[in-house]
């Protein structure tokens, strides 16, 4: 017993190396990865929830070249220092804003285009065509903009817009503001 004793006292001295596996140090996410799902995504946004696609097909605007798309996104993402992650999280954001208003996505890839400011800063505009009216889009782009304030609070040079398929009515027209004006018509107050 006393044997027993004494190995518990030198454990209290003896530190006991334990021997531990090398860890790997887990690489920090680059700002292009993710890319080929953003791609995806944007090549097939109806794959992603096919109960918001309607049966109208999205204007053809002409063709895509998906690989300069590819390019232009690494671009963006590599001069912006934006990762990947937030676009595809703001697309992600606009098909769900689409689904909880109960409109229809057309069928087909996003419309894309691409600016690039005098300070070198790249834009790339996703445009969603969707079946509803201009006043919905407002709408839509308003719910789809305070919904990404509280989700992540960045704008950076990804943007997602929605586009409705059917012309501008005249009664849309109306809802527009009319400026009020303090005089008469050649610009003299009365």
């Amino acid at each position: 017993m006393s044997a027993v004793l004494k190995e518990l006292e030198t454990w209290e001295q003896a530190p006991v190396e334990v021997p531990v596996a090398p860890q790997r140090e887990t690489p920090a996410p680059t700002l292009t990865e993710g890319v080929d799902a953003l791609l995806h995504l944007m090549r097939y946004p109806e794959r992603t929830n096919p109960y918001v696609v309607g049966q109208v097909p999205a204007p053809v605007a002409g063709h895509i070249d998906w690989d300069e798309v590819r390019g232009l996104l690494c671009r963006l993402f590599e001069d912006n220092g934006d990762p990947c992650l937030d676009a595809y999280l703001e697309l992600r954001l606009a098909l769900g804003v689409l689904a909880k208003n109960s409109v229809r996505l057309c069928r087909g890839p996003v419309h894309v285009s691409h600016c690039r400011a005098e300070d070198g800063f790249h834009f790339l505009r996703v445009t969603l065509s969707v079946d509803t009216d201009h006043d919905r889009t407002y709408q839509l782009a308003d719910d789809l903009r305070m919904t990404g304030v509280h989700c992540h609070g960045r704008n950076g040079g990804f943007l997602v817009e929605f586009e409705s398929i059917h012309p501008c009515q005249p009664k849309d027209w109306s809802t527009c503001p009319h400026p009020v004006l303090d005089g008469d018509d050649d610009g003299h107050e009365e």
